[in-house]
């Protein structure tokens, strides 16, 4: 009775702590938790078996087998919840059972008296040999901390398991013991590198409960009359437990502390991303402001290297912004994507991981094709991140068209690499592609506009001019009658002549700046383009312009003129021919194809492009000889199209050649716009 009440305060504290340790458990949720869970709960049983243990008999030796095992496999555990391989399932197993298996057989067999000493010998060698292979496996490479880590489990080990071989159980256990509470405190250390209160209390506990039983040892054998109470025995036990418990209300404290950090961050860089966004949005020229955008991601996000790429006029990508990257890799970068059409990115990021709304993570092997500017730094081993990965967030628009991206690489936390992360990013990528595409509607918009002003300039102009020329064809056509001798009659012809091609250019004005309804009659474009490609056969040859003509299959249908349109696909037509007059090697090529429910169709030629893409359409703007063309051409076809619901495009090539994209809307059976139909049939 009187060992019951000794032992019972600490079987209650023990009950108390194990209590903690599950309420820890509950909020914190991590293996090396669940694990002191267990290794505490082992070592109340522990005691517990001890209140109620019988002196003699099977029962006896079942129940001290019972607390020896309990005592030995918490120290297991203890030992292997602080080393680096408590949080791979794989690994831990093989670690505990290891150093488990043996602790069971030596407590088992010295429980029930067995004899022989191989069991001990052997428990001794799997345990101390197991465990220093373990350690030289898992560092690969001599250092300090391995060589005093190895030498100490040496020396136990010889001390063990010549204890064993010659009888002295009690010395053999307590070399096992002494190690498996000892070794903790080391890798407890290592684990949490400060000198903090409950590290050091962890520490210093594990080191003296390790010392406990090699010191009891010597104590019984050359101190037999010493009497040392049993409750100071216990001590390090509760140091280490109070140890492990202020360990975890620090790492809380610091977790608390570092989520403050983390949002006053988010907020530095949410602020910083609004004054970007507002200026994007307040009608900034995106095309300039690229630079500062991807400087402020690195400044304001988890990545030091950054690249805007924007797709021109003619789907290309370019880089528009860069930071964190030499002059050289920028280079690098701009020669490797000024191949790459904007509509690869659906491609490039359909096998990636996708890791917010927008956002995808890509490995060098998927972008290898596309040959990316890879990264000089190198990363440790790790699930998230290694050299060469990439993030890439599409810039979409409005319409679901590719128009860009933003690169980033280099993460400087690995570990920030989530979808709460990203989404700031993504939001200022989003801001960005409204951006870009505002300006490029503002662009499309203003010409507009300026067009239409010169049209009704023109409009007005060519009525006023329209008076005083009918005038003088009238008094010319009467001169002629009139005049005697071949060389006045020559002089009044030329007259007659020029202002006849003063009229042709008035209606053509004036076609520009008002075009007539356009028939709305069923028409499919390739026999129009091999009309004009046999009206113009003969020049073409007579060039030696070699024309490629690539239309695709099943092509739907357009409503309008035909002779309209047979005149801007003319007018075309001779524009590109005239840009490859002077060139050695004249190519031309004519693509057809339906794209989104319109109809595309691109004249390409090699020659020296567009002086300038954005006049192109402005009236009287030409860059031929004086004589070769009066620079109405693709105003007169601007007007056109726009009548028939189309657009026309202009961009240069590169390294040399323009391309003419024209697109129709694609029409139904009764000549109205594909969607419109159905509204219109409800209507009649």
């Amino acid at each position: 009775m009187t060992d019951l009440f000794q032992k019972l305060p600490s079987v209650l504290i023990l009950a108390v702590l194990v209590g903690i340790f599950l309420s820890l458990q509950h909020h914190s949720r991590s293996t090396r938790v669940r694990l002191w869970v267990v290794a505490w709960g082992l070592v109340f049983f522990h005691f517990l078996v001890q209140l109620f243990e019988p002196r003699s008999g099977v029962m006896g030796n079942l129940a001290f087998a019972l607390d020896l095992s309990a005592l030995m496999l918490a120290g297991v555990v203890f030992l292997v919840s602080v080393t680096t391989h408590a949080e791979v399932p794989r690994q831990r197993y093989a670690l505990m059972t290891l150093l488990g298996l043996p602790c069971l057989v030596f407590a088992v067999s010295g429980s029930f008296d067995v004899a022989r000493r191989w069991p001990y010998v052997a428990s001794e060698l799997v345990f101390f040999a197991g465990g220093l292979l373990f350690l030289l496996w898992c560092h690969k490479k001599l250092n300090a901390y391995v060589v005093v880590l190895g030498g100490a489990l040496a020396g136990f080990g010889t001390w063990g398991s010549w204890a064993a071989a010659r009888g002295h159980l009690s010395a053999a256990l307590a070399a096992m013991l002494g190690a498996v509470f000892a070794v903790p405190a080391v890798f407890f250390a290592r684990r949490y590198p400060r000198w903090s209160p409950g590290v050091v209390t962890s520490v210093g506990g594990f080191l003296a409960w390790g010392a406990v039983f090699p010191v009891g040892y010597l104590m019984d054998t050359y101190l037999p009359k010493l009497q040392v109470s049993p409750d100071l025995w216990n001590v390090p036990k509760f140091f280490v437990a109070v140890g492990m418990i202020v360990t975890l209300l620090e790492e809380k404290s610091a977790a608390a502390e570092a989520a403050k950090q983390r949002e006053q961050a988010t907020n530095r860089e949410m602020q910083r991303f609004a004054d970007i966004t507002s200026r994007l949005l307040g009608g900034v020229d995106v095309k300039q402001f690229c630079n500062q955008i991807a400087q402020t991601v690195t400044e304001a996000s988890n990545f030091e290297r950054v690249a805007i790429l924007l797709s021109d006029d003619d789907r290309k990508f370019y880089v528009a912004g860069y930071a964190g990257l030499t002059p050289e890799a920028a280079a690098i970068l701009q020669t490797s994507v000024r191949d790459q059409e904007a509509d690869t990115l659906g491609t490039l990021c359909a096998p990636a991981r996708r890791i917010g709304q927008t956002s995808y993570q890509l490995t060098y092997e998927q972008m290898a094709a596309h040959n990316p500017v890879r990264s000089q730094r190198q990363y440790p081993p790790n699930p998230y991140w290694k050299n060469g990965d990439e993030i890439v967030i599409p810039l979409v628009s409005a319409q679901g068209r590719w128009i860009g991206c933003l690169s980033l690489d280099d993460p400087k936390d690995v570990e920030r690499l989530t979808a709460e992360e990203m989404s700031k990013v993504e939001l200022l990528a989003a801001d960005l592609a409204v951006a870009v595409e505002n300006s490029t509607l503002q662009r499309q918009l203003t010409r507009s506009e300026k067009l239409a002003g010169i049209g009704q300039l023109v409009a007005g102009v060519a009525h006023e001019l329209n008076n005083p020329l009918t005038a003088v064809l009238g008094y010319s056509e009467l001169l002629a009658e009139e005049v005697q001798g071949e060389s006045a009659l020559r002089k009044v012809d030329s007259l007659n002549r020029e202002a006849q091609r003063m009229k042709r250019i008035i209606q053509n004005l004036l076609r520009f700046a008002r075009q007539n309804k356009p028939g709305r009659q069923r028409v499919h474009v390739l026999p129009l383009i091999q009309d004009v490609l046999a009206l113009r056969e003969y020049h073409l040859n007579s060039l030696s312009v070699r024309l490629e003509l690539k239309v695709a299959e099943g092509l739907p249908a357009v409503a309008g003129d035909e002779d309209q349109l047979k005149q801007v696909l003319l007018n075309v037509l001779n524009n590109a021919v005239d840009a490859v007059e002077s060139e050695s090697d004249k190519r031309i090529t004519i693509e057809v194809a339906a794209r989104r429910q319109r109809l595309a169709i691109e004249v390409s030629d090699n020659g020296r492009g567009f002086a300038e893409p954005d006049r192109a359409f402005d009236p009287f703007y030409t860059t031929k000889p004086v004589g070769k063309g009066t620079g109405l051409g693709l105003s007169i076809c601007y007007g056109i199209l726009k009548e028939h619901g189309g657009e026309i495009q202009v961009a240069n090539l590169q390294p040399r050649g323009a391309r003419v994209t024209i697109e129709l809307p694609v029409r139904d059976g009764d000549g109205l716009p594909t969607g419109l139909a159905d509204a219109s049939r409800q209507q009649s």
